[in-house]
C-alpha cells in the first residue's frame, strides 16, 4: 500500500489530482496503520484500532480540503506528518513498552526507529509552521524539505531492515524452541528412538534411552548399521521386519526378540517408517522393551489357571463333603426310623445296637462339620496366625493322655521318643490339631494291641516329629492324594471307624502356615510314618 500510494504521487502529473494526492497519502498513513496491526499480532497485543480509523477519516477530509477547496502543500504536509506522528507514537509505544519482555530485546530496533520517525516529523510540523514561505510545488521543494525526505527515505530502509531483522529473530527463536521441545521429548521418551538412513542403514541419530535398554551410548551407535550391531536375535526377524517395511513403508507394534550389548535377551515392539528428512528417505524406529509387560502377563496367566484350578478343586472338594456328609446322615435317618418304629410296637429287642450306630454316625457327621468350619476359617482368614513360645514335649503328652481312653480301647501302647526338650515358637493351637489329627490317625489304623512311636528330633535349621504306626498301612496310589483337597480320602479304621478326610487337609494347611513340611511313608501290612518339620526360626 505504501508502495503503491508512492507512485500515484509521483504519477501526480498524469493523473487526476484526487487520485494521486489524497487517495495516494491515505493508502500511504493506511499502510501505517496496517503496520501498526500487524506488530500487534506479531507480538500478541491487540489493540483497540477505532482511534485510528476516526484519525484516516480526519486525515482523508483535512488532505481533500487543502487539495480542491483551499490548495495548500504546506497544510497538507503538516497534515501528513501529524498522521505520521500519532502512529508512529503508538508502534514506538507497541515496541518499547506494550511488548512482552521477554520479546523486547528483538522488538525494541523498530521501536527505536518509530521514535525517529516519530521525532523526525514532530520536527518537521514546528518547522512548517515557522516558515511563513508556502510551497507550491512539492517535486520543486528548498533544501530543509529535501533534506526532511532524504532523512525520511534512510528511516523507510532502517524501518525494513529492522522489521527482518526482528522477524528473522523471531524465527530462529520459534525453531529454537521446536527443537529444544523435539529434543527433549526425543531423549525422554521411554523407549528407543532410532533414525537410520533409509539406503544404507546407517543410525544417525538415537535417543539417550538406547543405553538404558541395549546398553550402548548414542555415540556408540552413529554410523553403525543395526545387522553389524547383532541386536536382532533371530536373522529371520530382521528379513521379516524389513520385507514388511518395504511392502507397507511402515510397521506398528510387531514383537521381536532382541539382544543388549551384554548378551541378555529381551522381548520388545518395534514400530517404524519410512520418512523423509531434508529430501533423504529415512527410516524412524522405536523399540519398546516389554519384558515387565509379559511378565505381567505370564502373572496373569497363572493366576488365572491357578484361580481355575483352585475353583475346580474346590468344586470337587465340596462333591467329596456332599457324598461323606450323606452317608452318615442317611444312617442316622433310616436307624432312627426303625428305632421309633420298634419303640411304638414295644419291640426293644436291638434297639441298644440301633442307638449305637446313630450316636456313631450323629459324631461322624459331627467330625466332618467340625473338620469342615474349621477348614473354612482357615480358606477365609479368621483363623489367625498367632505364634508363641510353646514347650512341645508336655504338648505331645498333654494330647496321648487325651486320646487315652481311644488307645487303651485297642490296648494300642503309645510311647514318646524325646531326647530334648525343646521350645518352640508357633501357634499352639494349630500345632494341637496337628499332633492330634496324625495321633488319633494312627490309633484308627493300627490293630488291637499294637504299638505307636512319637519321635522328636532336632536338625540344624528345624525340628522335626514323626508319628509312627504299625498298621494296616497305606496304598502307594492312596499316598499322592492324602493332602489334595479335590480328593479327599476317608478309610475304615481297623475296628470300622471312620474318618473326615478332612483331618489331614487341615494338618497341610496348618504346617504351610508355619512353613514347614509334611509327609509320609508307609508300606502296605507294615505300617505308616507320618512326618512333619517346623523351622527353628
Amino acid at each position: 500500500m505504501s508502495a503503491m500510494g508512492n507512485i500515484l504521487v509521483f504519477l501526480r502529473s498524469a493523473i487526476p489530482d484526487w487520485i494521486s494526492i489524497p487517495v495516494a497519502n491515505t493508502l500511504i498513513v493506511s499502510s501505517t496503520i496496517i503496520l501498526l496491526i500487524g506488530l500487534e499480532q506479531f507480538v500478541k497485543k491487540k489493540g483497540y484500532q477505532l482511534q485510528n480509523h476516526i484519525l484516516l477519516l480526519v486525515f482523508l477530509l483535512v488532505h481533500s480540503y487543502f487539495t480542491f477547496v483551499e490548495p495548500n502543500l504546506n497544510a497538507r504536509i503538516i497534515n501528513l506528518s501529524c498522521a505520521y506522528v500519532l502512529v508512529s507514537f503508538q508502534i514506538a509505544f507497541l515496541m518499547l513498552k506494550r511488548a512482552p519482555a521477554s520479546m523486547r530485546k528483538i522488538t525494541n530496533p523498530v521501536g527505536y526507529v518509530f521514535v525517529g520517525v516519530f521525532t523526525i516529523q514532530f520536527f518537521r510540523i514546528i518547522y512548517l509552521l515557522q516558515n511563513n514561505q508556502k510551497l507550491t510545488d512539492y517535486f520543486k521543494s528548498e533544501a530543509i524539505e529535501s533534506l526532511f525526505i532524504l532523512t525520511w527515505e534512510i528511516i523507510i530502509i532502517s524501518l525494513t531492515y529492522s522489521i527482518f531483522l526482528m522477524y528473522n529473530k523471531q524465527l530462529v527463536i520459534d525453531v529454537n524452541a521446536q527443537e529444544e521441545k523435539f529434543s527433549k521429548a526425543f531423549h525422554a521418551a521411554p523407549f528407543v528412538i532410532m533414525l537410520s538412513k533409509f539406503s544404507d542403514g546407517k543410525i544417525f541419530e538415537v535417543n539417550k534411552n538406547v543405553q538404558s535398554i541395549f546398553g550402548y551410548h548414542p555415540n556408540e551407535l552413529i554410523g553403525i548399521k543395526s545387522i553389524d550391531l547383532g541386536i536382532w536375535e533371530h536373522n529371520s526377524d530382521r528379513l521379516k521386519f524389513i520385507s514388511d517395511l518395504l511392502s507397507n513403508r511402515i510397521v506398528i507394534e510387531d514383537e521381536y526378540l532382541f539382544r543388549k550389548k551384554s548378551g541378555e535377551l529381551f522381548p520388545g515392539l518395534v514400530t517404524a517408517e519410512i520418512i523423509s528428512i531434508n529430501n533423504e528417505q529415512s527410516i524412524i524406529s522405536v523399540i519398546n522393551d516389554i519384558t515387565n509387560r509379559k511378565q505381567a502377563e505370564l502373572k496373569l496367566k497363572n493366576s488365572e489357571a491357578s484361580l481355575r484350578e483352585l475353583n475346580s478343586t474346590k468344586d470337587k472338594f465340596f462333591s467329596i463333603i456332599a457324598h461323606d456328609l450323606k452317608s452318615p446322615f442317611n444312617g442316622i435317618m433310616g436307624f432312627s426310623e426303625v428305632l421309633s418304629d420298634q419303640v411304638k410296637n414295644n419291640n426293644y429287642e436291638g434297639i441298644e445296637k440301633y442307638a449305637e450306630i446313630i450316636n456313631t454316625s450323629s459324631q461322624h457327621a459331627m467330625d466332618l462339620l467340625t473338620n469342615l468350619m474349621e477348614w473354612s476359617r482357615v480358606q477365609t482368614g479368621l483363623i489367625k496366625f498367632n505364634p508363641e513360645y510353646i514347650d512341645v514335649v508336655p504338648m505331645i503328652k498333654s494330647i496321648t493322655e487325651l486320646l487315652k481312653s481311644a488307645s487303651e480301647h485297642k490296648s494300642i501302647t503309645i510311647s514318646l521318643n524325646s531326647s530334648i526338650n525343646f521350645i518352640l515358637y508357633a501357634d499352639k493351637e494349630m500345632i494341637e490339631v496337628v499332633l492330634r489329627n496324625l495321633i488319633s490317625n494312627a490309633i484308627k489304623f493300627t490293630p488291637y494291641k499294637g504299638a505307636i512311636n512319637i519321635t522328636t528330633v532336632e536338625k540344624e535349621n528345624e525340628y522335626v516329629i514323626s508319628v509312627v504306626d504299625n498298621g494296616i498301612g497305606i496304598e502307594n496310589n492312596v499316598l499322592e492324594n492324602l493332602f489334595r483337597i479335590d480328593n479327599s480320602h476317608s478309610t475304615l479304621g481297623t475296628n470300622n471307624e471312620r474318618g473326615t478326610g478332612l483331618g489331614l487337609i487341615l494338618c497341610n494347611d496348618f504346617i504351610a502356615k508355619h512353613k514347614g513340611k509334611i509327609w509320609v511313608e508307609s508300606e502296605l501290612d507294615v505300617g505308616s510314618t507320618f512326618y512333619f518339620s517346623l523351622p527353628k526360626n
